[in-house]
């Protein structure tokens, strides 16, 4: 069931929300004469209703400033070049970087995920919120971006796939997630496997920074991922910017080999 549903996420989404609809229309109508049953059905519904209107407030709060451009995102391959005919073996042409330009800055900590919404890509797939972890972050003039790792498989981020390197209107819903304090330890030792490395990544950022001004106890990271041959061609731009921070706090074992 976990297999069908990660491959169906949008009809497992859309679906529960008809059902979840129809058994509330259900329990509704079969729901005795009692007065107090349906006064608890009442008050349910009202809660619903609320924390509903809540979140669609909080949601155009985050999404609309006056004055500035709704956010926008734009996703690029972290290889470059043209798919060959073996894209469907070689996963390492799938794997996206989707830098989404938020009109209203927060301050980004690790651990936090956003879902995202394309209206382009389609009423069923585009405008139905997408769990992503926040991976990376800048701050300019234009105001706060925030990068998130996608990998190309099937529905939403095929259709992104296929939009690649456009401008798109996007909005954000979050963020979620609770950051953990790793800078207590002196050593840290992190376990990923492929793309799962976008959890990894703002928290390794931290205690590097952390180290090089003398805020953390953390002195060395270990971090064990295990990733694909054909991996390692993207795997390489995020590893590459983390160990050039001019720190020795950072080694990581790629197949058994340790580098940094």
């Amino acid at each position: 069931m976990y297999l069908v549903r990660r491959a169906l996420y949008e009809w497992f989404l859309n679906s529960h929300l008809m059902l979840a609809a129809v058994l509330l229309i259900a329990i509704w109508r079969h729901v005795p004469a009692n007065k107090s049953a349906e006064l608890y059905l009442l008050i349910g519904v009202g809660l619903w209703t609320i924390a509903t209107v809540v979140h669609w407030a909080v949601f155009i709060f985050t999404n609309v400033v006056f004055g500035k451009p709704l956010p926008t995102a734009i996703a690029r391959r972290l290889v470059d070049g043209d798919i060959p005919n073996q894209a469907l073996v070689d996963r390492s042409y799938n794997v996206m970087q989707v830098d989404v330009t938020v009109p209203r800055p927060w301050r980004v900590k690790a651990g936090q995920s956003v879902f995202l919404s394309l209206p382009k890509l389609g009423v069923f797939t585009g405008l139905r919120g997408h769990p992503f972890m926040i991976s990376w972050w800048e701050r300019d003039s234009n105001g706060l971006t925030i990068s998130l790792l996608v990998e190309s498989r099937a529905g939403f981020t095929a259709k992104l796939d296929g939009h690649r390197n456009e401008i798109l209107r996007a909005y954000i819903d979050g963020p979620f997630g609770l950051r953990h304090n790793f800078g207590e330890y002196g050593t840290v030792v992190m376990f990923a496997t492929g793309i799962g490395i976008a959890g990894h990544l703002l928290y390794i950022r931290d205690l590097i920074r952390g180290y090089n001004e003398c805020e953390v106890k953390t002195h060395r990271i270990r971090l064990a991922w295990a990733i694909e041959e054909e991996s390692k061609r993207w795997s390489q731009v995020y590893m590459h910017s983390l160990t050039n921070s001019r720190s020795r706090i950072v080694g990581y074992a790629l197949d058994g080999r340790t580098f940094g």
